[in-house]
């Protein structure tokens, strides 16, 4: 017996020493024991103590966690996490120890706070436990010459809108609660609360035609106007036997893009190639996907926040150049880096990136040694550029990595093509008619299908 107390108080003691315990976290449904080491937790059990679903993603090296209608993803080594689709900064990086995420309790409460339950430390110990009250939000419909606008007033968050008929919701990443009761007025029939999810009842046949953040004081603006649209945008990726592609039709709404000799509109073309793509990818079997149906703004966070939420297969954002000579002429076919491979690929993300704010495109730079995804982004791009080097009839201008805004944080394979040039006369005649429109398309489908068809088996086991 003495032998036996002596060997468990050696590996008490190694186990001391290693920094390893079991820490108390006190829940709702009474105490629980993590896995802590150093001060860190296991955040995927902390996570679970929540409710979530916590998953591993062996292809891309993250971790999701899943509750209700929100989600979280992170990659341990990294410093960033894609909440409800969106990236956005941890306090300190995820580590990955004897095949553990481990974190800090301020990693362990952004996290949980995603989810809409805090980490604290009391006088009984950690505790975790669901969020209460939030910012209380003010509901009103406004109408100006330009037409009716619903203004939601008490916070500054910029939500996932999710357009269904006959409604839109506003999908919070914290917490929000109602101020007062939304009562009906004109267009608006009405809305309710669920957790983070605000839902707008709109009049038949009502539709919106645009959505954007104002500040000062913050406000969100929900803009009607045109026909209802029978697409919907579904809160939770729906089960799928076949692949999904979101496409991105870039500019739209007030950001116009370049111009064409005839003053074309880059918006317009990139919509036009989007919609014939996506006709065609169905037509082979494949889920199709546009980040904007119509003349809308989005902004460029959210167009990969779409992506992620379908849990899409590839994202491609569709671009059309221009250039102050009219010699150059193809198509140029970008993923992301940390770096500009040289100075034109630079020049062309800061020009797509113009919209973006200063802190996001730092954001990008911070952490961009931890994405997933880099390889098979590297051969959709290829995949894209080689096809579009024989439509156009060009040796090659070749595949570019540049840090653009559109595609950081996607959590799947992700490119930027940028389809010809306006600036020049073959290439601007062939973007401006329908026919090339339908030209480019065939081509662009073309390399997304081989690229599905290339997958690697070990990335399809991790979808």
């Amino acid at each position: 017996m003495r032998r036996l107390l002596t060997l468990l108080a050696v590996l008490a003691i190694a186990l001391l020493a290693r920094g390893v315990l079991a820490e108390t976290i006190l829940t709702p449904q009474g105490p629980a024991e993590v896995f802590s080491r150093g001060g860190q937790f296991d955040l995927a059990e902390v996570l679970r103590l929540t409710g979530a679903e916590v998953q591993f993603a062996a292809a891309a090296g993250s971790y999701s966690a899943v509750l209700g209608q929100r989600e979280v993803q992170f990659t341990p080594g990294g410093t960033l996490a894609v909440v409800d689709g969106r990236l956005t900064a941890l306090p300190t990086p995820v580590r990955l120890v004897d095949g553990r995420p481990l974190g800090t309790a301020a990693t362990a409460e952004a996290l949980l706070s995603a989810l809409g339950w805090t980490l604290r430390q009391g006088a009984r110990g950690w505790e975790v436990a669901a969020l209460g009250g939030g910012e209380r939000l003010q509901v009103s419909v406004v109408r100006d010459a330009g037409g009716t606008l619903i203004v939601v007033r008490g916070t500054a968050q910029e939500p996932r809108v999710i357009l269904t008929p006959g409604q839109v919701g506003l999908l919070f990443a914290a917490p929000v609660a109602l101020a007062e009761p939304i009562r009906p007025d004109g267009e608006l029939t009405g809305g309710e609360l669920n957790g983070p999810l605000l839902t707008l009842r709109l009049k038949d046949g009502v539709a919106v035609s645009s959505s954007y953040a104002l500040p000062d004081p913050p406000r969100y603006v929900v803009r009607l106007g045109g026909e209802a649209q029978a697409a919907v945008v579904p809160l939770a990726p729906a089960r799928r036997a076949g692949p999904l592609v979101v496409l991105d039709p870039g500019h739209g709404g007030e950001d116009q893009g370049a111009k064409g000799p005839a003053s074309e509109l880059e918006k317009s073309i990139t919509l036009a190639v989007a919609r014939a793509t996506a006709a065609r990818l169905q037509a082979a079997g494949v889920t199709a996907r546009l980040t904007r149906e119509g003349d809308d703004g989005v902004s460029l966070g959210n167009r990969t926040a779409l992506a992620n939420q379908l849990q899409a297969d590839a994202f491609v954002s569709i671009h059309a150049n221009a250039y102050r000579g009219k010699a150059v002429r193809g198509a140029e076919t970008y993923y992301m880096s940390v770096d500009a491979s040289d100075a034109d690929a630079a020049a062309a993300a800061a020009a797509e990136n113009v919209d973006a704010a200063p802190d996001t495109v730092q954001l990008i730079l911070w952490d961009m040694a931890h994405v997933a995804n880099l390889n098979a982004s590297a051969r959709l791009a290829r995949s894209i550029q080689e096809r579009f080097n024989e439509l156009q009839g060009i040796k090659d201008r070749g595949i570019r990595q540049a840090p653009f805004v559109v595609l950081t944080g996607a959590t799947m394979p992700a490119a930027l093509v940028e389809i010809g040039f306006l600036s020049n006369p073959a290439d601007a005649r062939r973007l401006t008619s329908a026919t090339g429109q339908e030209e480019l398309a065939g081509v662009l489908a073309e390399a997304v299908l081989a690229f599905l068809r290339s997958r690697e088996p070990a990335a399809e086991a991790g979808r």
